[in-house]
């Protein structure tokens, strides 16, 4: 089958797939995961790496989610590190909104779109869309970080005005070689560079 005939196929498959992940919150799928059951579904399968082919797979379903009205079924279709790749930043570029700072949490929302559309059990308490797990817990651990690095450095400064250190003993370092303020070889005794 001609490859060209074998994206359509996929394409076709990837909305299937996608439309189905959307009808379970906070249900994602990964890449290589959606890469083989589009084949599986389809009929039609490649040894050509996911990675060269499902990019223009994902770009397919965005035009038409786009074209359709429905919401961007791409944010639900994660790497293995469960963030979103350039082929969500395509839907932005297709909607002609500009590229958020966050992209990760702008695909949270676009999620949260697609378990409404495709009547997922929303939660009742009318929740914040929530991240991937794995971006969930990257966030945790940086917003963890930061607060306990702050308080060590805290505790630091209060032990160094607690005890005073004891005076060092200066060490004696070896005199610095001049070097020529053009090519940075150390100088010869008579200062004149032979290099430059």
């Amino acid at each position: 089958m001609p490859f060209r005939d074998a994206t359509v196929a996929w394409a076709l498959a990837a909305h299937a797939v996608l439309s189905e992940t959307a009808t379970a919150y906070g249900h994602f799928i990964t890449v290589n995961e959606l890469a083989e059951q589009v084949q599986e579904t389809s009929g039609v399968q490649t040894e050509a790496p996911t990675r060269t082919w499902i990019d223009a797979i994902l770009r397919k379903v965005a035009r038409r989610c786009h074209r359709a009205g429905e919401p961007p079924l791409t944010a639900l279709c994660v790497r293995q590190n469960q963030t979103v790749g350039d082929a969500y930043r395509y839907v932005l570029e297709l909607a002609g909104l500009p590229i958020p700072d966050d992209l990760e949490l702008h695909a949270a929302y676009a999620r949260w779109q697609c378990y409404q559309h495709f009547g997922a059990g929303m939660p009742a308490d009318g929740a914040v869309p929530p991240l991937t797990p794995k971006v969930a817990a990257r966030r945790r651990m940086t917003t963890m970080t930061a607060p306990a690095a702050e308080a060590a450095s805290s505790a630091d400064t209060a032990r160094q005005t607690a005890q005073p250190e004891p005076p060092q003993e200066e060490t004696a370092q070896p005199p610095r070689q001049r070097v020529c303020g053009e090519c940075f070889i150390q100088l010869p005794a008579s200062g004149v560079c032979h290099y430059c």
